[in-house]
């Protein structure tokens, strides 16, 4: 059975982004490919942390040779 994936915060998303909660927010809005929040209730907000880490790999660049 697989396991459930961590859902974060703000707070804790913008820390695996090193970003501030306001350049966030700017990435959620400008940045189509940055992953959804899920709105769990009002003023609850969280994402889905494979989502994030999946969204950090593909934009972090790749040197050749480090390829598989």
């Amino acid at each position: 059975m697989s396991q459930m994936p961590k859902l974060m915060n703000l707070k804790e998303t913008a820390e695996l982004l090193s970003v501030s909660r306001a350049t966030l927010y700017r990435m959620q809005k400008r940045d189509p490919r940055f992953p959804p929040p899920l709105h769990l209730s009002p003023g609850c907000v969280r994402w889905r942390e494979d989502q994030i880490r999946a969204y950090i790999q593909r934009l972090t660049p790749t040197a050749p040779g480090d390829q598989e």
